[in-house]
């Protein structure tokens, strides 16, 4: 296993070909059937995840890792897409996916959230701010979006069966703020 042995190293596109066959290496030893066989790794310019496995095999990378020293974010990413080929796309982060990826040492989490500041300052230059509007009136910011979703848009408290809740509360309502703070 690849460990962070200095962290003030900047990410290259070689480097992180190197971390993710390691990785590879590492998962293969571990499970020997894989749902959908490992056919190829690419880069994208995505700024809403870290990481994409395709079910034709192809794992695709954010870019956004170049130049940061963010390693150990980046091995947890290939971590959890290395875990979505073994388990199958299909059981997305259910417990199949989850048993494999614990296996692999993944933590899982949510898109864009890292335990490097450089990596999530460069996710961050979403133009939307999501906001949960609690049935108290309390406003919780959620988090940056890159567009406003129609199911957070159309949401109303009780319509068609909806029932979003954030710590045991209802959600009233979900606003969209863009970036320079005006209400859409």
């Amino acid at each position: 296993m690849l460990t962070e042995t200095n962290t003030e190293a900047a990410l290259t596109e070689a480097s992180v070909r190197a971390i993710f066959e390691s990785e590879r290496r590492r998962a293969s030893a571990l499970f020997a059937h894989w749902e959908h066989p490992f056919t190829g790794l690419s880069f994208n310019r995505a700024r809403r995840a870290y990481g994409h496995a395709h079910a034709d095999g192809r794992v695709v990378l954010s870019n956004t890792f170049l130049g940061t020293s963010a390693t150990a974010d980046l091995q947890d990413t290939i971590r959890h897409e290395l875990a979505h080929l073994i388990a199958g796309i299909r059981f997305k982060h259910g417990p199949r996916w989850q048993q494999v990826a614990h296996s692999l040492g993944a933590r899982p989490r949510a898109s864009g959230r890292s335990q490097s500041s450089e990596l999530q300052e460069k996710m961050s230059d979403a133009p939307f701010t999501l906001i949960a509007i609690m049935r108290t009136g309390e406003e919780l910011v959620m988090r940056k979006v890159y567009r406003r979703a129609r199911r957070y848009q159309d949401y109303r408290y009780g319509k068609r069966g909806q029932r979003y809740h954030i710590r045991g509360e209802f959600v009233e309502r979900f606003e969209y703020l863009d970036h320079r703070g005006q209400q859409k």
